[in-house]
């Protein structure tokens, strides 16, 4: 049973160090008005994560990282991502998924 409990030990140590490796804080407006043009993809994955959600542009042949930090209002952060994996500009734009008050107004 000991040498069981000997072998699983470092493997134990390896999962929970891989896991205390994740970004999991939410990043907040002053993380994201860090980011720059010219930053590369790693640079603004380690200074804010992941992002919440990706699409492709086409037509620009643009990578679009959106990130939600307050789930409060309607507004995300865009970063443009060039094929190159740089940031061709970063800024606060309306979360396609509100309503932006449009069915309120209908609704009186």
């Amino acid at each position: 049973m000991r040498r069981t409990a000997w072998l699983a030990a470092p493997i134990v140590a390896a999962t929970l160090a891989a896991c205390a490796g994740l970004n999991t804080k939410t990043p907040t407006e002053s993380d994201l008005s860090a980011i720059k043009e010219g930053m590369t993809r790693d640079e603004v994955l380690t200074r804010v994560g992941p992002p919440t959600w990706v699409f492709k542009v086409r037509q620009e042949d643009l990578t679009i990282w959106n990130y939600r930090y307050n789930r409060n209002d309607c507004l995300i952060y865009q970063v443009s991502m060039r094929p190159s994996g740089t940031v061709r500009d970063a800024g606060i734009s309306q979360d396609p998924a509100c309503d932006h008050g449009h069915d309120r107004e209908r609704s009186k």
